[in-house]
């Protein structure tokens, strides 16, 4: 059994959605947790519901910032990247600033975050573990979520290539691969009909469940975070109802 009392842990997107649920599972746990968000009430109400939490309020599409904020903050048993933007826009329609504004968050920020606090680990000589928080998008896109797709190829290339180099640093690094998870960011559409995208996802998943259960993307995104595995590491594992098998 893993014990997460007493470690360290930063959580990237964590006022709400999948980060708010990873943190209020490490609290739980005795962790000490970091959570970051750009959203200072999502913070506040997070302070409030978990005492122990460790709000930094800071814009992850900015390098700069991220650099200032991340400075003071101690060397960590784990970082997970979880925040991520997405914006439904057809190919034929999509623009610049919406390019920039998901990869900034989903891909950018993951790089700098992951750089800052692997060069802390490094330093300490304990090694340690990062997770970043993928899609099954990267692997098979849906209509409507071009830049998103391309954003999540990067984040799992990423995964693989920041294992390669970390590794003899016994840094492990891996990403979790979610199927459609129901959070404020994903959800069905308020007048009722069919989302294109979710009808798709739902016609290849063998499972014939749309929205995957929050537990089930907490529970594999920590155990990749624990210390029950030492060589599992440059993996990309979904946890998508077999969507990516079928």
């Amino acid at each position: 059994m893993s014990n997460y009392k007493d470690l360290k842990y930063l959580v990237t997107g964590a006022g709400r959605g999948i980060g708010r649920a990873l943190v209020a599972e490490l609290h739980s746990q005795g962790a000490t947790v970091y959570a970051l968000s750009k959203n200072p009430e999502n913070l506040k109400k997070l302070k409030e519901e978990f005492p122990s939490v460790i709000p930094i309020s800071v814009d992850l599409a900015n390098v700069d910032e991220i650099k200032k904020a991340l400075e003071p903050i101690e060397a960590v048993d784990c970082v997970i990247n979880n925040a991520g933007i997405v914006e439904h826009t057809e190919f034929l329609t999509a623009t610049p600033e919406s390019f920039d504004r998901q990869f900034n968050v989903n891909l950018k920020a993951v790089m700098f975050v992951s750089q800052i606090m692997a060069k802390k680990m490094i330093e300490k000589g304990k090694g340690g573990s990062i997770v970043n928080m993928s899609s099954i998008s990267a692997g098979r896109p849906d209509p409507g979520c071009a830049i998103y797709a391309c954003t999540k190829a990067g984040v799992d290339m990423l995964t693989r290539a920041m294992a390669v180099e970390l590794g003899p640093h016994k840094i492990r690094v891996n990403s979790v691969n979610p199927g459609n998870v129901l959070t404020d960011m994903n959800q069905p559409r308020p007048d009722g009909k069919e989302d294109v995208g979710h009808s798709f996802i739902l016609n290849r998943t063998p499972t014939g469940e749309l929205w995957m259960p929050m537990r089930d993307i907490v529970n594999t995104t920590l155990f990749l975070a624990s210390n029950l595995t030492s060589q599992l590491t440059g993996q990309c594992i979904a946890v998508d109802g077999g969507y990516l098998a079928n």
